[in-house]
């Protein structure tokens, strides 16, 4: 590979307060060494070369980077480095001009010798070699080179790079940055939050970074990480967002893992790439989630993940990063760097970044190590202190000796606390309640100042380099301000706790007002932000405002963690909020949105049925309330998920009685759904058709699809149900009229929870019709959707009802293992809907192996649950199972009377198909007298949609040898 080529005539020259001397590689201001990285360091020397000539992009990059493939975006990085470390604004430059589209201008020439440095210094200068602008860290540097170099060649590398504040975490990421020139890094930061931080937000910026560096990656994030694309909704239109989150809804988080494993292994096909995402202390639980799962997928990719963190907090918090790291080191997964003070050796180089002469002086430097503990920042800050000249006649020694010097961190930025004008004071410690990043646009407001003066002040601020940074690089002839950072997160939060109480209470509320303001006219500021701000301002009703609104984004970003995270503190701020319609209206969005999350991270125990509850007790002081057919449907929905049936059509009517009031369509769906299917469950087979059929009448003119009430599509839900009933009813071709036209629609839709339910609709039917084939197809089939969309409500269904199809397709203790271990995970999270039904098979299977005890052990188990709950929709098959092991174990009395039960039930449930199955066992193994083989022609008759079934085949063949006989 080709390496960009010295110049013969190395560059000495002199620019304002600046001395460029390429031979000797340094720049100095004022006569004292400039840390500047190497590629800044050469671009400036390629343009100072041609001072006030433009220099295109191309002839920069190819003296820069010589003939690598590197974009735009990394010149603009150095361009813009480059720009920090000369003070440099590029709307108003003294060096460096941007040229709109073709690149840069060297606007100084070479300067007098009144602008050169003092004689001594030059002479330090050119005499020693080059000032090293990075100390120490050598080993640290070459594991994370060499975890690149893994990386490139096609094996994934997570490294975890550990140490306390001020230790110099970030400065050793920007070295080893600065060293691998213009490769493709994706970064993001966690931030110090308020309550439960926002779930990937480090991996979200540090996408939306490589987004403005890779053209590719929205196209690729569309292909195969849609719930990612969501989330940077700057991305999409308004309408691919919302046919997007139809399409997604029900989706488990753990789609999102998978799909930014299949985002990063497609993307760094084409190259290497490099996630760094910094301060993970701070992080959020799904962000660590995130690295667990990539850094234990298999197979190759191009891919380094760098993560920094303070260890101690990590620890003493017990932050979910604690247990991980241990187990990922164990495993070998990942590889930690910790980073340990600096020796005196390291404290002795840094001292000569500012005096050669006095890093020789062993004394001093031993001195200044034994104050500082060797902590970078530190020493810095320290040796920054004894080295601003005040008084000539005090040795830099005395000066050293006579400093107090603080005890810790925080105590160190106490004294640049105070060090600091009133006015600065005030305007940074705006800045820290806005966060670590802030728009001077925002603090100007709020502190109603001349935004001019606010931007001075912060440009002032960040030449000096202790308190501010521009938080990324501009882009050329970008008009927008960009918001400033705080250069170190600990200046920002010892600046906060050291701010008054009463006046931190005053700047959120002042912040909070501009920022709602800002939001208003279209800028981005998000509804959990304006909570924190409102909550800290003592504000409760506005903050509660704005906590409801971010815990349902967090909903529709597949969040529900965070939904819950923020919907736990809003319930604990309703306290300090007046009584009133406005909070109880307030706590019921607040409840019903805590259910549904509840509900999809819990499943449905008395978390999700704890909050659903509280709402629908306060529905009474609101019946109008806007979510209220979200709280019914998804309350209703829970109870008979948990077997509540009489609750759920307590719930249910209730929902009826609010429809008819107020003449709201959707609110009656989903009476009429929730009846339907308890009904269903309790074998009312009439009344469910009469629910189903009323609902669909409703449902078709609305078409509504999914929407926040409806996970599934109601058309699809009702076309499918009705199917099911139908069958019961022996109307056999009807019911699969039905179900095709839910199959049909579903396909369409195009929509995972929807083609859930068909096909969970679908394997019902053919249960019910003995097709064992046709079930193993369609479990599999539901088994790859659920896997595939993370669709946690078919996870066990799928399991038991391919355990039944494998039993009847000869291998039944295979079946029975899977049937049990889906029942017992199924119920173990509280969920008890259709138990009596699944129990059946595990005892059908049973029989088939030839355990008739422990089959009958089995069957008795599920009789008892049915009766428990009131589920009867199963019982006839359950009757006829009885039967069968009845006569296995010669007890024919038992088995005809079983028999004749099941055929009882069936009639008393109205299901045709169920008695004419009773029936016929009746006939084919029992004592059946002449009135029984009657009422099965009869029935047959009466059933024309069943003839081409093998079951009436099989009755007629009956029928027939017991009328030869």
């Amino acid at each position: 590979m080709a390496r960009p080529q010295s110049h013969p005539t190395p560059v000495l020259l002199g620019f304002g307060e600046f001395e460029l001397d390429e031979a000797n590689a340094c720049l100095l201001r004022n006569g004292q060494a400039v840390a500047l990285a190497p590629t800044p360091f050469l671009l400036l020397c390629v343009l100072a070369r041609q001072p006030g000539s433009l220099v295109s992009k191309d002839a920069l990059l190819d003296a820069v980077w010589g003939h690598r493939f590197v974009s735009d975006s990394v010149l603009k990085t150095a361009i813009s480095d480059l720009r920090k470390v000369l003070g440099d604004d590029p709307k108003h430059p003294r060096f460096i001009a941007t040229v709109s589209r073709r690149g840069y201008r060297f606007l100084s020439v070479s300067s007098s010798a009144s602008s050169m440095p003092p004689a001594d210094t030059a002479v330090l200068a050119a005499s020693s070699p080059t000032l090293p602008s990075f100390i120490g860290r050598i080993a640290e540097i070459a594991r994370l080179q060499r975890a690149w170099e893994r990386a490139g060649g096609g094996q994934r590398a997570v490294v975890l790079l550990a140490g306390e504040p001020g230790i110099g975490k970030t400065t050793l990421i920007e070295h080893f940055l600065a060293g691998l020139g213009g490769i493709a890094c994706a970064r993001g930061h966690c931030m110090e939050h308020f309550g439960t931080g926002e779930p990937y937000l480090p991996v979200l910026e540090a996408l939306a970074d490589l987004c403005r560096s890779a053209p590719t990656l929205p196209a690729l994030l569309r292909e195969v990480a849609p719930t990612w694309l969501l989330q940077l909704p700057w991305l999409s239109s308004t309408q691919e967002r919302d046919t997007l989150r139809r399409e997604l809804a029900g989706v488990g988080p753990e789609r999102m893992l998978r799909e930014f494993g299949e985002l990063l292994d497609r993307f760094t096909e084409l190259r290497p790439l490099l996630l760094v995402t910094e301060d993970l202390h701070w992080s959020d639980r799904a962000t660590v989630q995130l690295i667990n799962y990539m850094a234990r997928r298999r197979g190759p990719a191009r891919l380094m993940w760098l993560s920094s963190f303070r260890l101690a907090e990590v620890v003493a918090l017990e932050h979910p990063l604690s247990s991980l790291r241990h187990e990922l080191r164990l495993q070998r997964l990942c590889e930690e760097v910790v980073l340990d003070p600096f020796s005196e050796t390291e404290v002795a180089d840094y001292v000569a970044l500012r005096s050669a002469s006095l890093a020789c002086d062993e004394a001093f430097v031993r001195a200044l190590h034994e104050r500082t503990d060797g902590v970078p920042l530190f020493v810095s800050s320290i040796i920054t202190e004894v080295m601003d000249v005040k008084e000539d006649e005090t040795t830099i020694e005395a000066r050293l000796a006579d400093l107090a010097v603080p005890e810790n961190l925080a105590a160190i930025i106490d004294h640049y606390i105070a060090k600091l004008a009133p006015e600065q004071r005030t305007l940074l410690c705006a800045a820290a309640v806005c966060g670590s990043d802030f728009r001077i646009e925002t603090v100007s407001l709020a502190l109603e100042r001349n935004l001019t003066s606010v931007i001075g002040a912060c440009e002032e601020l960040m030449r000096e380099q202790v308190w501010l940074t521009q938080s990324r690089t501009p882009d050329v002839d970008e008009a927008v301000e960009l918001p400033y950072s705080f250069r170190h997160a600990l200046f920002r939060q010892v600046l906060y706790e050291r701010t008054p109480r009463s006046l931190r209470i005053d700047l959120h509320r002042q912040v909070g007002t501009v920022l709602e303001r800002e939001r208003s006219t279209g800028v981005p500021v998000a509804a959990s932000e304006l909570a924190m701000h409102f909550d800290r301002a003592r504000l409760p009703m506005i903050a509660l405002r704005y906590y409801a609104e971010a815990a349902e984004a967090a909903l529709l970003h597949f969040s529900p963690d965070l939904c819950i995270g923020l919907t736990e503190r809003a319930l604990a701020l309703l306290m300090q909020a007046p009584e009133g319609a406005e909070r109880d209206t307030l706590e019921i969005t607040l409840a019903t949105l805590q259910g549904v999350s509840a509900f999809h991270m819990f499943g449905v125990g008395s978390k999700a049925k704890a909050a659903f509850e509280r709402g629908y007790t306060l529905l009474v002081e609101v019946p109008e309330h806007p979510m209220r057919g979200r709280l019914l449907h998804g309350f209703g929905y829970l109870l008979g998920l948990r077997g509540d049936y009489l609750q759920a059509l307590d719930v249910a009517e209730r929902a009826e009685a609010l429809s008819l009031n107020a003449n709201d369509q959707e609110l009656m769906l989903a009476a009429c759904i929730v009846q339907g299917e308890v009904h269903h469950l309790q074998g009312r087979t009439k009344m469910t058709r009469s629910w189903l059929e009323r609902a669909l009448a409703i449902a078709e003119p609305l078409g509504i699809g999914t929407n926040e009430i409806f996970a599934a599509d109601p058309q699809v839900m009702l076309h499918g149900m009705l199917a099911i009933e139908l069958v019961r009813s022996g109307l056999i071709e009807q019911g699969r009229t039905h179900m095709q036209q839910a199959r049909t629609r579903a396909h369409t839709l195009r929509q995972p929870m929807t083609w859930l339910v068909a096909t969970w609709q679908e394997v019902l039917i053919e249960v019910r019709l003995g097709n064992s084939v046709r079930v193993a197809a369609l479990a599999d089939d539901m088994h790859k959707l659920v896997d595939e969309y993370s669709l946690a409500l078919g996870r066990t269904a799928c399991r038991w009802w391919r355990g039944w199809a494998d039993a009847r397709n000869g291998a039944p203790h295979d079946g029975y293992r899977h049937i049990r271990e889906a029942y017992e995970e199924h119920t173990g999270l509280g969920m008890r809907s259709g138990a009596s039904e699944v129990l059946g098979y595990a005892a059908e299977a049973l029989q088939l192996t030839g355990d008739y005890d422990a089959a009958h052990v089995e069957l008795q188990e599920a009789l008892r649950v049915g009766e428990e709950l009131g589920e009867r929709v199963y019982l006839p098959q359950l009757l006829l199972l009885e039967a069968a092991i009845a006569r296995a174990q010669d007890r024919s009395d038992a088995g005809n009377a079983a028999v004749r039960a099941a055929i009882e039930e069936a009639r008393d449930q109205e299901a045709l198909w169920l008695e004419l199955l009773a029936l016929i066992e009746l006939c084919e193994y029992h004592d059946a007298v002449p009135a029984d083989r009657q009422a099965l022609v009869m029935l047959i008759d009466q059933l024309p949609e069943t003839h081409a079934t093998e079951q009436v085949k099989r009755a007629r063949s009956l029928i027939e040898a017991a009328n030869r006989g």
